[in-house]
C-alpha cells in the first residue's frame, strides 16, 4: 500500500516536471513591449530605452521573467521613469508599464542646488538656482545623490509636495503649468507651509488636526476666486490663510481669510505679505 503511494507521488512529481520542461521551452520570450500612461513627445525614444534597460533577453523563459529585477534596472537607468508594472502576455510577450515624470521643484543643500522630477527623486545638480522649476525650502535633511528621493517614503515635505501636485493637478494643471504656478514653498515654520505664487498671491496653511488636503482646497478656492484664469500670471496681492476653527461651537472646522495689501503711513499701519513673510519666515534656518 505505501509502494503505491509512493509510486503515485513520484509519477505526479515527475509529470509535473515534464510539464515545467515544456512550458518553459514553448512560453520563451520573443516580443518586449513598452508603454507609458502620460502623452509625451519622447515617448517612442523612450520606450527604446526602457526595454534596453530592462534587459530582459530573448528567448529566456516566460517563467524567469524578473519583475523586481527588471524594475530596479530600469530606474536606476534613468531617474525621470518609473515602472508601474510588468505583464506577462502568454506565450511570448512582455510589457513594461511605465511612466515619465516631468521637472518639479529644486531645493538647496549646502552651495548646491538639486533638481527633483514630480516623483521626488534627483535628477541634476547645479551651483545656481535652475529654470523651469520651482524652489521648495525644506526643514529636514534631504538627500544629494542624483536617482535617490530627495526624502525617505516617511518625510513629511516628501508627503506635502506630493499632495500639492496631484492637487494642483487635479484641477487641471499639467507640470509645467504647476511649475510657473508655484514661485517657492516654504516648510521651515514649524506646523505651517507657506506656497507663493508667481501671481504675487500666496497661501499659508497652518496644518493641525484637519486633513492637509482640505485646508489646501478651501485656500485654493479663494485664490481661484480672485484670479478664474488660475493659469494665467495675474498680479494678485494678498495673503489666504489657512487654518483649523478650534472653536467647540463652530459649524466650519476650517477658517479661510484673505488679508489684501493695504499701505496707511497715516495710521502707523503697514502691511505687505513680504513684510509677512519676512516676519514669520525668513529669519528660520534651512537645514544643510
Amino acid at each position: 500500500m505505501r509502494n503505491k503511494k509512493l509510486i503515485t507521488l513520484l509519477i505526479v512529481v515527475l509529470v509535473l516536471v515534464i510539464l515545467v520542461i515544456v512550458c518553459g521551452a514553448t512560453f520563451l520570450v520573443r516580443h518586449v513591449d513598452a508603454y507609458s500612461y502620460y502623452d509625451n513627445p519622447q515617448i517612442e525614444e523612450y520606450d527604446k530605452k526602457v526595454i534596453a534597460a530592462a534587459g530582459i533577453k530573448q528567448n529566456s523563459s516566460m517563467f524567469f521573467v524578473d519583475e523586481a529585477g527588471i524594475k530596479k534596472k530600469v530606474e536606476k537607468a534613468y531617474a525621470d521613469v518609473e515602472v508601474i508594472n510588468i505583464k506577462r502576455g502568454f506565450p511570448d510577450r512582455v510589457t513594461i508599464n511605465y511612466v515619465i515624470y516631468e521637472k518639479s521643484f529644486q531645493y538647496q543643500n549646502g552651495d548646491k542646488y538639486y533638481q527633483c522630477y514630480s516623483s521626488g527623486k534627483i535628477g541634476e545638480v547645479s551651483d545656481t538656482q535652475a529654470s523651469g522649476y520651482f524652489t521648495v525650502k525644506l526643514s529636514s535633511a534631504t538627500s544629494t545623490k542624483i536617482g535617490n528621493y530627495f526624502q525617505g517614503s516617511d518625510g513629511k515635505e516628501r508627503q506635502y509636495i506630493d499632495t500639492i501636485i496631484k492637487f494642483l493637478r487635479s484641477k487641471g494643471m499639467i507640470d509645467f503649468q504647476i511649475n510657473q504656478f508655484i514661485n517657492f514653498i516654504d516648510f521651515r515654520r514649524n506646523g505651517y507651509v507657506y506656497i507663493r505664487t508667481n501671481a504675487g498671491c500666496s497661501i499659508e496653511i497652518h496644518d493641525n488636526g484637519v486633513e492637509f488636503t482640505e485646508l489646501l482646497e478651501r485656500g485654493f478656492a479663494v485664490y481661484a476666486k480672485m484670479d478664474p484664469q488660475l493659469t494665467d500670471i495675474v498680479q494678485t496681492r494678498g495673503l489666504i490663510k489657512v487654518y483649523p476653527n478650534l472653536s467647540q461651537l463652530a459649524e466650519d472646522p476650517v477658517r479661510c481669510v484673505y488679508l489684501k495689501p493695504y499701505l496707511s503711513q497715516d495710521e502707523g499701519k503697514v502691511y505687505t505679505d513680504e513684510g509677512y513673510y519676512d516676519r514669520h519666515y525668513d529669519g528660520a534656518e534651512q537645514s544643510a
